[in-house]
């Protein structure tokens, strides 16, 4: 698969909208919520997206944004005439009231701290982790600090 062909089966897919290229290897998107766990598995197992390099909160008053940088470093997906790494950088918008979003941490393992760190500092829950639990602070530490 080639970028141009990735960025045709992006705006076609459910739940995506804002697509734009930041850079000729890097794909800027806006995700819905309810489309995260089928679109994350679609890019982990058609689209050669093998890593998953940073997922971050955002606090965006009055709504929180998780971001999500997954990369392609194995060459499956061309960039041009080049061997170029490629990016895929998600942007999903959950609401202040119950920021949860299913677990990406059984597709990418490194998710796992990413997806602690999240909870631990902002409040998101990640449905399905396995082990979601604080990472920076102490156990016991009453609320969220960002």
């Amino acid at each position: 698969m080639n970028f141009k062909e990735l960025q045709k089966q992006l705006k076609a897919m459910e739940g995506v909208s804002k697509l734009s290229l930041v850079r000729d290897n890097v794909i800027k998107i806006d995700l819905e919520k309810s489309s995260s766990k089928d679109f994350f598995i679609k890019m982990k197992e058609e689209c050669y997206f093998e890593h998953c390099s940073l997922i971050t909160a955002i606090d965006n008053q009055p709504n929180f944004e998780l971001v999500y940088h997954l990369s392609c470093l194995s060459g499956e997906l061309k960039v041009g005439d080049t061997k170029m790494a490629a990016m895929l950088e998600v942007h999903v918008h959950l609401e202040r009231d119950s920021p949860s979003i299913d677990s990406v941490s059984d597709l990418w393992f490194g998710a796992n701290w990413h997806e602690r760190e999240a909870f631990d500092l902002m409040g998101i829950y990640f449905i399905g982790h396995p082990d979601l639990r604080r990472v920076l602070l102490p156990e016991g530490f009453a609320g969220h600090p960002l």
